[in-house]
Order: C-alpha cells, then sequence, then structure tokens
C-alpha cells in the first residue's frame, strides 16, 4: 500500500492536480477580492406602509406582499392613518419602513431628500359630496359649512385643506371636521354634515353608496378642475362619463368633471436595488390593468412623481424590467445581476491561465524525462575517454539501472515517445561499452548483470 502511495504521489496526475489547483487557487482567490465589492443581497423582508384596513392603500399593498411571496421575499404591510402618517414614518431617523404609498402633492422633495419615487400607480379622484339642495358656486361657497375634510394624518385632510383655504375656507370661515368618510358618509345622510370629501377608487364602497342616494346626496362637479390642474401640477382633470359608477341606474346622470393626485410608490434612496425592481414589478402587475380614468399599460409611470425618480425606475419606466428579470425566476435574476461584476477579473483570468496552465503542464512532464539526459550527457562524455574494460562493464551497470528507471517513469500516453527516445539513446552508449568490452573472458563480472 506504501508503495502504491509513493507511486502515485510521483505520477503525472499528482503533478497535474498541482498545476491546475494553483491556477484554480489564483483565479478564486481574485474572485474573492472583487467579491468584496459587490452589492451585498438584498434583504428577504421589507415593510411597507399602507394606510387604514379599508382603504385602496392598504388594499394594494397586500396585493404586493402576495407577489413578494411568489418571489421568495416577505413584505411586512403596516396600517397607518394615511399618506401624512406615511410621510412621517419614513421621515424617522430610525424607522425601519422601507417604502410607502402616498398621495402626490403631500410634500416637495427638498424636505426629504433621502426618499426617492418609483412611480406613479394610478389616478385617485377627489370626490365632493353635497346634501342635496345645497346650492354654492366653487368652493369658495363652502363658507360657513360644516365639511368633513379628512381624518388627521391622511393625504386627503392635506390636500383638502390646502384647496379650501385658497378658496378662503379655513376654520375660522367654516367648520372643519377631521373625519374620513366612513363615519362622515353616515352624517351626511343623515343631514349632521353639509358636505363630505373623500380621496378615494371609482370602486370605493363610501363613493358607491353616497352616488346611489341621489335623493339625499349630490356629487359636484368641479368647474374650476383645469385651473386646479393647472396652479397644481400633480393635479390631473379628470371626466366621469354618464352611467361611469353604475350603468344600470345611470349613475351619474351627467358627466361630471373631477381632480386627482396620482398616488405613488415611494421608497427610501438607500433601500437595495433587487428590492425596487421587485416593488416596481409587483406595482406593474397590481395597476397595469388600466381602469375608469387609465387606458392598461397608462401606470405606473414616472408622469407626476412625488420625488425624484431613482435610477432603478428610470430604467423600468423607459426600457421595462431589466432583461434577465423577463425570462429568469427573480431569484435567479438578481443573484446572476449581482454576480455580473465577478464576469471582469474572471474573463481576465481565464484567457492566460488556459493558455499558461497546458504549457505547465507539459513542461513539467518533460522536465521529468529531460533529467535524465544530463546524467546520460556526462555518461557519455565520460564514455568517450575509457580505456579501461572494467570502467567500461561499471558504466554498462549504470545504464543497465539508468533504462530500468526510465522504463519505471510514469508519463501520460502521449509523451511515451519522449522515454522511447531517451532509451534509445542509453542503448547507443550501451552498445559502444558492450564493442570495447568484448567477449573478454577474463571478466569476472557481467556487463549487464
Amino acid at each position: 500500500m506504501l508503495k502504491m502511495l509513493v507511486k502515485f504521489l510521483k505520477s503525472h496526475q499528482l503533478m497535474q492536480f498541482i498545476i491546475y489547483s494553483v491556477a484554480a487557487g489564483v483565479l478564486g482567490g481574485a474572485l474573492w477580492v472583487t467579491f468584496q465589492y459587490v452589492d451585498p443581497l438584498p434583504p428577504s423582508k421589507v415593510t411597507i406602509a399602507s394606510g387604514g384596513p379599508n382603504g385602496a392603500y392598504y388594499g394594494y399593498a397586500e396585493q404586493y406582499a402576495a407577489y413578494f411571496a411568489k418571489q421568495g421575499f416577505e413584505l411586512e404591510v403596516l396600517r397607518t392613518k394615511g399618506s401624512m402618517d406615511n410621510l412621517s414614518r419614513m421621515a424617522e431617523p430610525e424607522s425601519t419602513v422601507a417604502a410607502a404609498l402616498m398621495q402626490g402633492g403631500i410634500t416637495t422633495p427638498e424636505a426629504h431628500p433621502d426618499l426617492e419615487s418609483l412611480g406613479s400607480l394610478y389616478y385617485e379622484p377627489v370626490w365632493l359630496f353635497h346634501r342635496k339642495g345645497l346650492k354654492f358656486k366653487g368652493l369658495s361657497g363652502l363658507k360657513g359649512r360644516r365639511i368633513a375634510v379628512g381624518a388627521d394624518g391622511s393625504g386627503t385632510a392635506h390636500l383638502v385643506r390646502t384647496l379650501l383655504e385658497e378658496n378662503g375656507v379655513t376654520d375660522e370661515t367654516a367648520t372643519l371636521l377631521p373625519e374620513g368618510a366612513g363615519s362622515a358618509s353616515e352624517k351626511l345622510l343623515k343631514g349632521e354634515i353639509d358636505v363630505l370629501f373623500t380621496i378615494a377608487g371609482i370602486n370605493s364602497a363610501v363613493v358607491q353608496k353616497l352616488a346611489a342616494e341621489t335623493g339625499k346626496v349630490t356629487l359636484h362637479s368641479f368647474d374650476r378642475a383645469e385651473t386646479y390642474a393647472r396652479t397644481h401640477h400633480y393635479l390631473t382633470k379628470l371626466t366621469l362619463p354618464p352611467g361611469g359608477l353604475d350603468l344600470i341606474n345611470d349613475l351619474p346622470a351627467e358627466e361630471v368633471t373631477l381632480i386627482a393626485p396620482a398616488a405613488n410608490l415611494v421608497v427610501r434612496e438607500d433601500l437595495h436595488a433587487a428590492i425596487k425592481y421587485l416593488f416596481l414589478l409587483a406595482a406593474d402587475e397590481a395597476h397595469g390593468k388600466g381602469d375608469m380614468f387609465a387606458r392598461p399599460g397608462q401606470f405606473p409611470n414616472s408622469d407626476a412623481a412625488l420625488f425624484p425618480l431613482g435610477d432603478e425606475a428610470k430604467s423600468f419606466h423607459k426600457n421595462g424590467p431589466p432583461f434577465l428579470m423577463r425570462y429568469l425566476p427573480f431569484q435567479i435574476a438578481i443573484t446572476v445581476e449581482r454576480l455580473k461584476i465577478l464576469l471582469i477579473p474572471l474573463l481576465t483570468l481565464l484567457f492566460p491561465l488556459f493558455k499558461i496552465t497546458p504549457p505547465a503542464y507539459r513542461w513539467q512532464i518533460r522536465r521529468r524525462i529531460f533529467k535524465w539526459y544530463k546524467q546520460l550527457k556526462r555518461l557519455d562524455t565520460k564514455a568517450y575517454e575509457l580505456t579501461d574494460k572494467k570502467e567500461a562493464r561499471k558504466m554498462l551497470r549504470q545504464l543497465v539501472a539508468m533504462d530500468k528507471m526510465v522504463l519505471e517513469t510514469s508519463v501520460p500516453l502521449s509523451y511515451t515517445d519522449y522515454i522511447y527516445s531517451l532509451r534509445l539513446h542509453i542503448r547507443m552508449i550501451q552498445q559502444r561499452m558492450e564493442r570495447m568490452v568484448g567477449n573478454d573472458a577474463d571478466g569476472d563480472d557481467n556487463p549487464v548483470a
């Protein structure tokens, strides 16, 4: 067993193993150094601030969470009071909230330089319902009225108070009630308040309910919608066609003009790029089908962004998802994308390694054979000077021993021609010595023993 082990350790397989191991070690070391500069893996769990459990934000956040789960990530949906509350939570220095749904126009980019938008998601119409019979022209006609402007911390309250103040309607000139549409709708139907504002989708339960109460409530059409849209660039003028809420009951009976901000998906600037793309893919699935106010494929987009778009969002809205994310599972795609930088040292090193390693291996094999030529040359030089037959017999024994060791030298089959060439040269010197010795009867040594 020991002899077999020694033979293996002297064999060409070991030499080949050493050479290729050194090459692999060099390559592995270079990859490890480069790996230090590759982006870390994305977090497996992130948190998104949504809104109340009955609001659209919460429903969409749940859809995002389901999409994240399909891709092997966890998205925790945090219930909040709404857009302003979401903004406040993301602005906290030690906040763990990575993303949030927010209403357009609630702040300025300069106030939060560490936040960026992934884009606009859908229009959020501003609905103004008032008790039937209430006559007023424009929002300035609401002075002295009891108005539900939306719950504190909501984007509704922020926008409605802004529009009312521009029309001279303030806490001093009217009764502004910080109530959401859920509780305020019952008060409107009972006549306890005069006006209700809400920002919601066309399928909102409150909107559908109040629109159907045509005997008690009227849906207001904003006659100055164009002015508001030009004054506040985050607002868009929308048109609700007759029957847009209910075709069977023809609700509304006439065309209604609305104004609408756009919902935004906001993330922290330092959020991992892969998670940003995952949010964009989730948003595309949730909002890409369109609705009454947007054609299919219109959202998500880069219009009316609350904060500047990050590089990932710009690329997504211009070119769509990265190439690999279109054809590979998300986890595999981000792994390949993450390791792309490793291709630089890999390709740089593989080319010379592939060129150097085979010659180095050949050199090592030939070196094991050619080392015998040094001894053979020494014997050949000595043979020319020999005249003593006893010394000739001694050299013959050395040549026979050398021939045996050369024959036992392990080399790949493709290199055996070197072995036989060396043995041929050994034999040439042997023949010369044999001629010198001749058939000397006085010799007591067998020259080839």
